[in-house]
């Protein structure tokens, strides 16, 4: 099976290619979406990908709690999406869940506070 890679990903979703692909392209109105269409795809995805939007999701929850967006559906489909990469300390994705735990702030980074409570750090 062919690896799906961020030019289809783009396509499919209606994205951008940059350099910071999953902070430029966050959405609050996305969140379900983006948990959607990974859990859908992610046997498919490149590798790049599949880390990339981790940050994808993550940011687009910042910009939901940011913009008031967020209901249960969100936040339960968020953290069923985050839970399993809290389990390996030495995955990559647990160091980009971390960084999200270090940044959090009320003004900018309110999404660290709810990465905080997962971790049990609060």
């Amino acid at each position: 099976m062919e690896e799906k890679s961020f030019k289809e990903v783009n396509k499919e979703l209606n994205l951008i290619m940059t350099g910071d692909w999953s902070i430029e392209n966050d959405d609050a109105n996305r969140v379900v979406e983006f948990i959607k269409y990974y859990n859908n795809n992610i046997d498919e995805l490149d590798e790049g990908v599949e880390f990339e939007f981790l940050e994808l999701v993550i940011s687009s929850m910042n910009e939901a709690i940011l913009e008031n967006k967020v209901d249960n559906e969100m936040t339960f489909l968020f953290k069923e999406f985050i839970y399993p990469h809290l389990s390996n300390e030495l995955a990559l994705h647990f160091q980009t869940i971390i960084y999200w735990d270090a940044i959090a702030d009320q003004e900018e980074f309110p999404v660290g506070f709810l990465i905080r409570e997962m971790l049990g750090d609060d």
